[in-house]
């Protein structure tokens, strides 16, 4: 009898090192939609005519699938990590996957230090504030052209526990890596961003410097002041941001500076459907190469059959006044978002 119960000491002993360490979670979500859509300007014609062109698409909005876990150290430290891609779901082939969000981190009590490559502080400041996220044409970086979106590499980043139930901070340092031109500096580019959420609100300021959206190039560096909040009381959210956003001082040449204004809802109609509006303005200044106004209004529908799947109705329109020429950009489209 004694030597069964030493072979099961024995055996629970050798099991703790592995259940110690948590299996990782592996999800993702699939985002496809049909969608018509019209437009004329360079930069997201459907073929690259910059005469414009219109056309019928299936689109993969942000599909992605990702792994990601956490394992205790012990003294109540824990190491993080995660793993995601980018999934063109609506294309078959070898070169479908992109890199995403993906960083190796220590957690404690004073917060979490990461490294790796992911969405800098501005860009998660955003919340919930754009009610047409991750949309091929209908997120504000799509017709909308907001800039500062950026997910950063090569990244140094600390986010704080909670304090008072209610502030968050986080920021992230990024090394020039080019001792070639000068660029070589610990922290030559850096993102922060402090928000508040408590009672139904949510309110972020975030602040960029010298950043650009991945790989190092000093052309594309930019510095960004971004606000932003998001009100939610029963079946109602109302949202709002305001950026402004220069090119750096270490930029030769060229000029893009951007103001721009965000204003959102969304409304429960009942427990299945969500009736979403967002109006986007922004004023892009080139100097010597003028100015353009960009307004951008866009309605949707979203039917939940599930916390997981839903399938939504959107549409978009885009109205450009520009000193190089006016235009117009439009959409429609239905999909089905899964998510696993």
């Amino acid at each position: 009898m004694n030597r069964k119960l030493l072979a099961l000491a024995v055996a629970a002993a050798a099991a703790l090192p592995l259940a110690a360490q948590a299996a990782p979670t592996v999800y993702g979500q699939l985002n496809l939609s049909v969608d018509k859509a019209s437009t004329t300007n360079a930069t997201g014609t459907v073929s690259g005519n910059p005469d414009g062109d219109e056309s019928w698409q299936v689109n993969s909005n942000s599909s992605r699938l990702g792994i990601m876990g956490e394992e205790a150290l012990g003294n109540g430290l824990s190491a993080v990590y995660k793993i995601e891609y980018g999934v063109q779901a609506d294309e078959a082939g070898t070169n479908d996957l992109t890199g995403r969000d993906r960083y190796l981190g220590l957690k404690g009590s004073l917060g979490t230090v990461k490294l790796g490559a992911y969405d800098s502080p501005l860009k998660s400041s955003q919340g919930s504030v754009d009610q047409f996220n991750d949309g091929r044409y209908t997120d504000m970086t799509g017709f909308g052209a907001v800039v500062g979106d950026n997910r950063m590499s090569n990244l140094i980043g600390y986010e704080s526990p909670k304090f008072a139930d209610a502030i968050t901070a986080k920021v992230a340092i990024q090394p020039g890596e080019s001792a070639a031109t000068g660029d070589n500096e610990l922290a030559n580019a850096f993102s922060l961003a402090v928000a508040y959420e408590a009672a139904g609100l949510y309110a972020a300021l975030a602040y960029d410097k010298n950043v650009n959206s991945g790989v190092f190039d000093p052309a594309d560096n930019r510095d960004t002041i971004r606000l932003t909040g998001t009100y939610t009381a029963g079946a109602m959210q109302l949202g709002a941001m305001l950026q402004t956003s220069e090119m750096s001082d270490e930029v030769v040449g060229g000029q893009d500076d951007q103001d721009a204004v965000l204003l959102s809802a969304g409304f429960g109609m009942d427990d299945k459907n969500v009736a979403k509006a967002q109006f986007i303005y922004t004023k892009e200044d080139f100097g010597a190469g003028g100015d353009a106004k960009r307004m951008t209004l866009e309605l949707g529908l979203d039917h939940n059959f599930t916390k997981q799947t839903k399938a939504y109705a959107q549409a978009a329109y885009a109205k450009t006044d520009a000193d190089s020429g006016d235009f117009d950009d439009a959409m429609f489209g239905v999909g089905m978002l899964t998510k696993f």
